[in-house]
Formats: C-alpha cells, sequence, structure tokens
C-alpha cells in the first residue's frame, strides 16, 4: 500500500462539517455524531486511496475530485503533492457547481 497522505481541512469544510453535524442534531445527535465519524473515515480513506474520487468536466478547476458520501454529502478535495486539502462538503441539495466555480 502506498504511504498515506496527510488530511488538510479547509476553513470551508470545518464550517461545513459543523453546520451539518447541528443541523442533525437537532433532531438526531446520535446521527450528527455518526456523520462525523463517517466524514473522518472519508478523509481517511482518500489520504490511503486519493484517486477515489472522480473529476467534473464542468468545473473550471480540473484538479477538484468529488467523492460521495451515503448519498447525501459530496466531499470535495485536491491532492497537492503530500496531502489531501478537504476543500468543501456539500449536501445533495447544494448545486456543487455553483458553489466551486
Amino acid at each position: 500500500m502506498n504511504k498515506s497522505l496527510e488530511v488538510f481541512i479547509t476553513e470551508s469544510a470545518q464550517n461545513d462539517i459543523i453546520n451539518i453535524a447541528e443541523y442533525i442534531a437537532k433532531d438526531n445527535k446520535i446521527v450528527a455524531i455518526n456523520i462525523i465519524d463517517t466524514f473522518s473515515k472519508s478523509f481517511e480513506l482518500l489520504a490511503n486511496y486519493p484517486e477515489t474520487g472522480s473529476t467534473k468536466s464542468e468545473l473550471i478547476d480540473k484538479t477538484i475530485r468529488i467523492y460521495s458520501v451515503k448519498k447525501n454529502f459530496t466531499i470535495c478535495y485536491r491532492i497537492n503533492q503530500d496531502r489531501i486539502e478537504i476543500l468543501r462538503i456539500l449536501t445533495r441539495y447544494q448545486n456543487i457547481f455553483a458553489v466551486l466555480i
């Protein structure tokens, strides 16, 4: 297996995680904790297998990759030499292309 890359979470992505967790916690705190754990596991997977996500031809920035989590969330990230940069975590209700352009 390749060496795992470092994971860097941008401030925007951190805010996305907080907003998602707070919204879910209004109905169910356990589910909110579980989704945070799911994001963490997804970051670890991407650090080990950075090419897992796909690129989208519609995006101007061709270095951005997309990885879906539980059909409801999309992790937007970039591979930069020795690290993975988590740019945003969006819900299925957000227009990825409008947010990332």
